[in-house]
């Protein structure tokens, strides 16, 4: 807002739209614009199989209903937070609303599903005078309009053409890749509460993007990589006619370009990832600021690879304000420590020190058959981790890497005419690949959407599915180009902001940039700005605006008046108690089989934690139950599964 005053959120009602539907939620939008109010606007990805309260691997939809049941869990976390009237479901089908009708109640449920229906639907009532018209192909551009002029949008294909930016002399710009998409709404929504300039630029192409990581550390070497310039002569012609300088920030939402670095961050510059759901990212974020939690809690990761490294000065200035910091540190940096904390353990904010980056792998060919007999060969890439399981079991990691299916490139236009079972069949022997052929071979350069960070015993791929308990933390990644995939897996799984680095960072540029980092941030609490102040601490012109921060401007982290830690205390006792009720009431095999080792991680913090006398506080506490949960828990499913808990594919 103009006057730096934190956006409220719009309680009436909210939008839950589905891809492809974002004309029904601009239209939505736009009768939802009062000054200051930020109108969340949710994204539901496209499923065709409706929910169920069993996953069934290896049954039709498995991975679709995987995708629908995170997508509706994680609203409703979000919707649970701020307790809206009314939740309107835009544009969706039978099978999506399935998912989200298992979690939301039903009297809160409206649905639209035409845009005549927009105004007569909603829960209040508004006025159609004078609205604004714009074309289908304007959407956004007049959305733009139809907020900052507080009018009802229409579509109408005779209007004249509309600008693409809103400049009006607010204090920070928002540029926003304009694909048409239904986040391109929650940005739009974002800026209008925000009182920000909005300027609409050409959508990026995903496959240049995809080229970037490997370009940027090229053009780190010299400044001189000629592969690399096609990104900031493109980035830069977005801001033909802004001029940065004249603003206190800017925020970027891309599908990956770094504008902050094309820019030389000559004003304080974040960015948000458009592959996920932005309406999401944004309304944690402001939840985040409203209703702090504020644990008071840390931890630092660092299997200690390098001779001095930042660890213990981080660790000291934050304990110096009031943090209490979990070290995980040399042996203690394992695989296992980095999931169990990083995914369970209540945290405002996570440090990482490690080697990362993209990382080598193996490529691999397998063939397999699908249900009507027709044969298919599969190409990918193979990133593995390995690290000690129970007993002499090893847990493996697996992340493939789609390259080509039967010779087309994946994700090409002839594979969209491929019936869906050819592509769950195909999950299935990924899987299971010991029951089909495949041929690997090791592949000794840098996978392209690979990413790792390195442990005391294996690879760490960035595989959370929650963070902190399901909360919302920041994150800093100061390991070797953790800007790019690691940084979308650990944003998807819950984190508000992050700082990573576009290439290869060295080890001193690093150490002194992380402390000048925490000694701002932990002075004056915004992000951003502490961001903003370790950029322009870097000398060394191999490694300038080697960071990227992705957030939004507004994010702060808590200051701590007194060391306490009983809202760990609180939320470890909370977390233990849902984990135990998960496990009593679910009907899902693997989730009570994958869900025991969660609640018993849970049960030994706590009492490796707290005295006697705090655990008599806890009614019937007794971990005890988890030996007997664990004697009656399913078996695998088969014998590969039993000894991965994990995989992931892109």
């Amino acid at each position: 807002m103009a006057d730096g005053t934190l956006p409220e959120i719009e309680t009436r009602c909210v939008c839950i739209a589905t891809y492809g539907q974002a004309a029904l939620a601009a239209m939505v939008s736009s009768h939802c614009s009062e000054a200051g109010v930020y109108f969340p606007v949710f994204e539901f990805p496209k499923i065709d199989v409706p929910y169920s309260p069993s996953s069934d691997f290896g049954k039709d939809g498995y991975f679709g209903r995987i995708m629908g049941d995170r997508a509706a869990h994680d609203i409703n976390n979000s919707l649970a937070r701020f307790q809206p009237d009314y939740i309107l479901l835009v544009g969706m089908t039978e099978n999506q609303k399935s998912y989200l009708r298992a979690l939301l109640p039903a009297q809160k449920l409206i649905e639209i599903n035409f845009l005549d229906d927009v105004p007569t639907r909603l829960p209040f009532s508004v006025p159609l005078i004078d609205p604004v018209r714009c074309k289908a192909s304007q959407l956004n551009e007049g959305l733009l309009l139809a907020k900052f002029s507080q009018k009802p949008l229409v579509i109408d294909e005779s209007a004249p053409a509309l600008p693409a930016k809103h400049l009006h002399g607010g204090e920070g710009v928002l540029l926003i890749e304009n694909d048409r998409s239904v986040s391109d709404i929650a940005a739009i929504n974002y800026g209008f509460a925000i009182n920000s300039d909005v300027v609409l630029v050409p959508p990026t192409d995903k496959h240049q993007v995809r080229s970037l990581p490997r370009q940027l550390e090229a053009w780190s070497k010299d400044r001189s990589h000629h592969e690399f310039a096609w990104a900031k002569r493109a980035a830069s012609k977005r801001l033909p006619e802004v001029n940065l300088a004249n603003y206190k920030f800017a925020t970027f939402f891309t599908k990956g370009l770094p504008y902050g670095l094309f820019m030389g961050n000559v004003i304080p510059c974040s960015h948000v990832m458009k592959q996920l759901d932005c309406g999401l990212f944004i309304t944690n974020a402001l939840i985040e600021e409203h209703v702090p939690i504020g644990l008071a809690s840390a931890i630092v990761f660092s299997p200690e690879l390098f001779a001095s490294e930042e660890t213990e000065d981080v660790s000291k200035l934050l304990d110096a304000n009031n943090y209490i910091v979990t070290g995980l540190v040399g042996r203690r940096a394992t695989v296992k420590q980095l999931t169990n904390f990083g995914s369970h353990f209540p945290y405002d904010l996570m440090h990482i020190c490690a080697h990362g980056g993209e990382i080598d792998g193996y490529f691999a060919v397998q063939e397999f058959t699908d249900r009507t007999g027709v044969s298919h060969k599969l190409e990918f890439y193979e990133v593995v981790g390995f690290s000690p399981a129970e007993g002499n079991m090893v847990d493996v990691r697996r992340k493939l890497i789609f390259k080509s299916l039967d010779g087309f490139p994946w994700m090409s236009a002839p594979l969209k005419s491929y019936p869906r079972y050819v592509f769950d069949d195909l999950m299935v022997a990924t899987r299971n690949d010991r029951d089909s052929k495949v041929l690997r071979v090791p592949f000794e350069s840098k996978i392209a959407l690979s990413c790792h960070i390195q442990c005391a015993d294996s690879i760490h791929q960035g595989e959370f599915q929650s963070l902190a308990g399901f909360g919302h933390p920041f994150v800093f990644n100061n390991t070797c180009s953790s800007s790019h995939e690691i940084a979308m897996t650990i944003i998807q799984a819950g984190a508000r902001s992050y700082v990573g680095t576009l290439w290869s960072v060295g080890n001193e540029t690093a150490k002194l940039a992380a402390k000048v980092f925490y000694e701002s941030l932990l002075q004056q609490g915004n992000l951003l700005s502490a961001f903003f102040a370790m950029n322009k601490t870097i000398t060394n012109n191999k490694y300038e605006n080697v960071y990227i921060f992705w957030g939004l401007h507004l994010s702060t982290l808590p200051k701590v008046p007194v060391k306490s830690d009983t809202k760990i205390f609180a939320s470890l006792i909370g977390l233990y108690l849902i984990s135990l009720e998960k496990l009593d009431t679910t009907a899902d095999p693997e989730v009570r089989r994958n869900g025991i080792p969660i609640a018993r991680f849970l049960a030994d913090e706590i009492m490796r934690r707290f005295t006697p006398e705090r655990l008599k506080e806890i009614e019937n506490f007794d971990p005890t139950k988890l030996d007997e949960e664990e004697r009656a828990a399913p078996e695998a499913v088969d014998e590969f599964s039993r000894g991965v808990r994990e995989i992931e594919i892109e």
